[in-house]
């Protein structure tokens, strides 16, 4: 060795005196492994092939974002999906994110809150990317692109997501969940009716399921006259929200706009019937007949209802905008109605075509109607395999009425029985939320934790505390919120349990409701 260059004498000290540098734990992620997985194969995994676009690694910021892992990844035949890895600290767990409408979007921002959990976080756009300008609803002509968005596309990146982690960290998840709402709820229902192995827990919020559509073209058809003019105008409607309102709103024991529960609200259409001249505040008996229609909602032909209820009491201002329109716009109700008779009768009908014994429970043209099975029991393999499903739906939906979480509820309470359903389903009803958030009412909780309780540690949730902050603008809010961005707060119990203010603490505290 005296004998080797001074070079490499010197090149081999300095080997030997160099640090040892340690791998990387299994929780972190170095900049390497995440450029790697653009390379790797995951298409066995997944059951079809599957394109990497890009993987690189975004740095952290000043405003809460984490460094992490960004992989965008295309399932054929074009189906997008998102991946997020956290560079450090991975929780063992992922979240995959549910989308809304019809999709054909990355909806990045919904798993801000869980990235910051160290969450891996991902979603897809169900089947189909949208091009600016493009009309949103041609793609449903293609039925592959529909079944890809019914079902396919969230499965298949599922598998891809929890395939792209064992790859990334080189071990799987110990804990996988999805959360999503609207369209997003009918997708976590979806799998696990149908994929029960997917996830351990799903948060469903109001699922776009069953008779959405339909019911809201009912309702735009009950308050349009044969010469297309409204039977039910502004001023009849803000009567009849005034109304409902003065009668129910001190019914769960606080006056604050809020009706707790409208289905035992007694308040009546014909209590406002014009005694004589018709004015501004009462209504005519064609408009009571109009509101009845509405908040009934649709029935077969033997006269018995498709589902519990129509739009809620207490949501009557909301219709202004949905079956009259607002300054100079049209009716919120006037394009959906309108794609579903086209769609389900003919490029040339009209509302007086559509036949709601014939057309009203079948859904929208993408959605169709959950298979419970033959015997309903059609969850009950994801039962078996310990899944839970923490589902909650805003009482003031007009969007996807709070019929479809209530059916979904009854449907699986007939099947399996009270006690059976209580150990994997819990319903939450939010007075005064609007579809998915927003409304008068409380409209955010913390999900995530809940589910873990009870997934991981058997804790299922006997109340959940929500709230609506000023500071929360997404559907999920980062937890812990903001003491001094809360406006208001009530603790919820599940269905068909009531929330009740027990006075006479801060109404805006949870603690101070109780069940009823």
């Amino acid at each position: 060795m005296n004998n080797m260059p001074a070079q490499l004498l010197l090149a081999i000290a300095l080997i030997v005196q160099a640090p040892v540098v340690a791998a990387a734990t299994p929780d972190d992620l170095g900049a390497a492994a995440c450029t790697a997985l653009a390379s790797q194969e995951f298409g066995s995994a997944v059951g079809a092939k599957v394109t990497i676009d890009s993987a690189k690694m975004v740095a952290g910021s000043l405003d809460g974002q984490i460094a992490h892992c960004h992989v965008l990844a295309t399932i054929a035949p074009s189906t997008g999906v998102e991946i997020q890895l956290p560079q450090a600290d991975w929780n063992h767990r992922l979240l995959f994110t549910g989308c809304g409408g019809l999709c054909g979007v990355i909806r990045t921002n919904q798993g801000t809150d869980a990235l910051a959990r160290r969450y891996a976080v991902a979603t897809t756009d169900m089947g189909h990317r949208l091009a600016p300008g493009e009309d949103p609803r041609a793609w449903t002509r293609d039925q592959n692109l529909v079944e890809e968005w019914q079902h396919r596309a969230t499965h298949r990146a599922t598998r891809l997501a929890k395939a792209v982690i064992a790859k990334a960290y080189g071990q799987a998840e110990d804990y996988a969940y999805f959360r999503g709402c609207s369209t997003g709820g009918r997708q976590g229902l979806t799998e696990a009716l149908m994929y029960p192995d997917d996830y351990d827990g799903i948060i469903a919020g109001a699922p776009a399921a069953q008779m959405v559509t339909p019911h809201n073209v009912f309702a735009y058809a009950s308050n349009t006259q044969p010469d297309g003019s409204p039977i039910l105008t502004a001023s009849a409607l803000t009567s009849l929200a005034d109304a409902v309102m003065h009668s129910c709103d001190l019914d769960d024991g606080l006056k604050d706009g809020v009706i707790g529960n409208p289905n035992a609200c007694a308040f009546a259409p014909a209590d406002l019937l014009c005694s004589g001249t018709e004015t501004n505040h009462c209504l005519t008996r064609e408009q009571v007949t109009a509101a009845e229609k509405i908040y009934r909602g649709a029935r077969r032909e033997d006269g018995t209802p498709f589902y519990a209820m129509g739009y809620a009491k207490g949501t009557e201002r909301d219709w202004i905008a949905g079956l009259l329109g607002v300054d100079g716009r049209p009716p919120r109700r006037a394009g959906s109605a309108q794609f579903t008779i086209e769609r389900k009768i003919g490029p040339n009908a009209t509302l007086a075509d559509f036949d709601y014994a014939k057309h009203g429970a079948t859904g929208s043209p993408v959605g169709g109607l959950l298979d419970f099975g033959a015997d309903g029991k059609k969850l009950k393999p994801y039962v078996n395999a310990g899944g839970k499903i923490l589902l909650y739906h805003g009482w003031s939906d007009t969007d996807a009425t709070p019929a479809s979480s209530l059916y979904f509820y009854r449907t699986q309470k007939e099947a399996f029985g009270e006690d059976e359903l209580d150990s994997f389903l819990r319903l939450f009803m939010f007075p005064g939320m609007t579809h998915c958030r927003g409304g008068m009412g409380v409209d955010t909780a913390d999900y995530l934790t809940v589910i873990e309780r009870w997934v991981e540690h058997g804790a299922a949730p006997q109340g959940l505390d929500a709230f609506r902050s000023a500071a929360a603008p997404f559907n999920y809010a980062a937890y812990p919120l903001d003491p001094a961005a809360v406006v208001t707060g009530r603790r919820l119990f599940p269905y068909p349990a009531e929330s009740v203010y027990a006075g006479p603490g801060n109404p805006a505290d949870p603690q101070n409701w109780r069940k009823k």
